[in-house]
């Protein structure tokens, strides 16, 4: 496996840049028979079909950031660990957030759901900032992280249980445990060659290390780009908005932590503690506060945010 990696790096830049195109498709392709999978072996045993939109759902779409970050970790290369999940997050909330507004219209969210999810979605951020302030996060600081998440799992299964309903699944199990691994597999080898040929070309580009990790966490967008417009597709503008909220609560807090927890911690540079994440807290803080103040997100406020993300990855080019 090292030696097909290492292989990767050998041909010329055209090929490489169609294996990231592959790789990419492949993150998105293995999400989605994770997804598909554990859905139906949840619904096999009865499992109710909220807890696996808040759980396999939510944390089946942020699979390729959890394994970019439990790869970038044990290559020792936290900086594209940690640019992976604030590249993701940022382009989440700003351009495809706004992408699904020009496309599909305006987006509402109600100020009860706000008041959980947004703030959520700012805290993390707060939160990944605080810890990160000492040019560090330790695996008990990872652990923080993961432990901060399952907490909000558990209040939003205890808030909606009134709400839990039960469907069984009469797909094969042997199907939905092919699907599975065959995802798992899938996504892994993806992330695998997706880093090598992305640190290869950054570096002979002589980008740092966080901006590459920024640059892969489009790509790792994906599933929820998606997710997103698939959403649209079927006229759930509110599943769309949700989608992208959920994201950045995961991908923060456990996609980061688990990997973080894997490499025994990672190391936190001044390029993304002080420029790319306040860029992402603006982006979201903005966002959230547009939906509080005026009950949805309009065109107009999504040109910004594309003005605001395309105007941030050219400042940090500069």
């Amino acid at each position: 496996m090292a030696d097909l990696l290492h292989s990767l790096i050998l041909l010329p830049y055209p090929a490489q840049a169609l294996v990231a195109v592959m790789a990419i498709a492949g993150l998105w392709f293995g999400s989605d028979k994770v997804i598909w999978g554990v859905k139906r072996i949840a619904r096999k045993f009865g499992i109710s079909e909220l807890i696996i939109g808040l759980t396999i759902v939510s944390i089946g779409s942020s699979l390729p950031e959890i394994f970019v970050n439990i790869s970038a970790g044990l290559r020792g290369v936290d900086d594209i660990g940690v640019g992976n999940i604030v590249g993701s997050c940022f382009v989440q909330i700003s351009f495809i957030l706004a992408l699904c507004v020009l496309v599909g219209g305006p987006m509402s969210s109600k100020q009860e759901k706000l008041k959980r999810d947004g703030t959520m979605v700012v805290g993390s951020i707060v939160l990944l900032f605080l810890l990160g302030m000492d040019g560090s996060i330790g695996t008990g600081e990872a652990l923080l992280l993961v432990l901060t998440y399952m907490s909000y799992i558990y209040y939003l299964l205890i808030a909606n249980r009134k709400k839990w309903s039960v469907t069984k699944s009469v797909s094969p199990m042997t199907l939905n445990i092919l699907a599975f691994s065959f995802g798992v597999a899938l996504v892994w080898i993806s992330a695998e060659a997706l880093l090598t040929v992305g640190i290869h070309a950054g570096r002979e580009f002589g980008l740092n290390e966080g901006l590459i990790g920024l640059l892969s966490g489009i790509g790792t967008s994906i599933p929820e780009l998606s997710i997103s417009m698939m959403a649209l597709l079927r006229k759930s503008n509110g599943i769309s908005l949700g989608n992208l909220l959920g994201s950045n609560i995961t991908d923060p807090l456990f996609s980061l932590g688990i990997g973080a927890v894997l490499a025994g911690g990672y190391q936190v540079s001044d390029f993304l503690l002080w420029q790319a994440i306040p860029m992402w807290f603006v982006a979201s803080g903005s966002s959230m506060l547009m939906l509080w103040f005026f009950g949805k997100i309009d065109r107009k406020f999504a040109l910004l945010l594309i003005t605001f993300y395309l105007g941030s990855f050219v400042l940090f080019l500069s």
